[in-house]
């Protein structure tokens, strides 16, 4: 009935560009009411009765998160995709997030953004950044993600069990936990990373750059990694990178530079970003690491050389290399995130990586390279 009525939405839209611009039962959401349509979704997520749902705790780095679910896939989608902290490590703070869908009794389907005023994700953040809330609205599904910082709450509306982001299926719940760790002064960050001995380094770059690529062959090929998409980092005495999902994606072409297909990882088919999801800790349980000590920036080039050749970058090319996509892919506190990542590449050396076309070699010459940097530095 809920995701019936979500089409009923779509209808009226349609056909009935004259009904109230205000939040009412089978209305449409405007910026004027999107702050008040986001509390009352967590007050009433809040007040669902907890015995319908299903229950997970996440033991993540610093953080133990609780999530109710309206339907076991999901849950199970978490479970599997999310990386437990170290033995050992104690959180630092709770949060809770409601994954809820239109099918599930007592809870409506999203109510649709109002398309006539247009949509900005920047005037969508600040509309709710007045109200000390942060949210996402995916107007394919559509679904809501709305998070109250100070509560440490977060909702996501669905019209319909799993129809989350698409791009969120290797990455569940990164807003809130973007959200979550933000207000704990931490970084939630779009990087991959490598490590070898006590040093690591940060790997960035657009998509294409090889970033993923490199991260795969030195994986492979003796060096550790925390993550080749997300890792959340922690600023202090050290940079600390901290795991927190457990997948590495790659496309085919990818898979057979370092000499992998897809049932040697156990694809269950293409993402839609035609590439595999798989899991780096079941693939390579040694070299997956919970955390990493990071002494460098490394931005991959690919170059098809005869060897690898590593040359020193400026600040404000890692810069550039990093925070464009660590910042705009991950919505709110933008402003804060510039600063973070500035402040960042400012402290921490930088290189460009030119690749070779050899995965062992790409590896041995980065694992040399960090190995250097951590003699010199001692």
């Amino acid at each position: 009935m809920a995701v019936r009525r979500a089409s009923l939405y779509k209808a009226d839209l349609r056909t009935d560009l004259t009904q109230s611009e205000h939040w009412v039962e089978g209305g449409l959401i405007t910026a004027a009411t999107l702050p008040d349509y986001a509390r009352a979704r967590l007050a009433a997520a809040r007040a669902l009765p907890r015995a319908g749902l299903l229950h997970h705790r996440f033991a993540l780095p610093l953080l133990d998160l609780d999530c109710w679910f309206s339907e076991p896939r999901l849950r199970q989608l978490c479970t599997e995709r999310l990386a437990a902290r170290g033995d050992g490590e104690a959180a630092r703070t709770h949060a809770d997030v409601f994954l809820l869908d239109g099918t599930l009794p007592g809870w409506e389907a999203p109510v649709l953004w109002d398309v006539r005023q247009g949509f900005t994700s920047r005037d969508f953040e600040t509309a709710l950044e007045r109200e000390g809330l942060r949210g996402f609205y995916h107007h394919e599904a559509p679904s809501w993600q709305f998070h109250d910082p100070d509560a440490r709450t977060g909702v996501h509306s669905l019209p319909e069990p799993m129809a989350i982001p698409p791009w969120e299926s290797g990455s569940p719940l990164r807003l809130f936990l973007h959200w979550t760790y933000a207000r704990m002064g931490l970084r939630l960050t779009h990087a991959a990373t490598l490590g070898a001995g006590t040093a690591g380094a940060l790997v960035v770059g657009a998509s294409g750059s090889g970033k993923s690529g490199t991260t795969l062959a030195g994986l492979l090929n003796g060096l550790s990694s925390a993550g080749d998409d997300y890792v959340l980092l922690e600023t202090g005495a050290e940079v600390t990178a901290h795991a927190v999902f457990r997948v590495f994606k790659q496309d085919d072409a990818g898979l057979r530079r370092v000499g992998l297909d897809a049932a040697a990882i156990g694809s269950k088919g293409l993402n839609w970003h035609g590439k595999h999801e798989f899991d780096a800790a079941a693939l390579r349980p040694e070299g997956f690491a919970r955390r990493m000590r990071i002494n460098a920036i490394l931005v991959p080039k690919v170059a098809r050389l005869p060897r690898t050749r590593i040359e020193p970058l400026s600040p404000g090319q890692a810069a550039l290399a990093l925070a464009p996509s660590a910042v705009l892919q991950l919505q709110g506190d933008m402003e804060d995130g510039f600063r973070f990542f500035a402040g960042l590449t400012r402290r921490l050396p930088a290189f460009r990586v030119h690749l070779s076309e050899d995965p062992a070699e790409i590896a041995d010459a980065i694992g040399r390279h960090l190995m250097q940097g951590v003699a010199l530095a001692g």
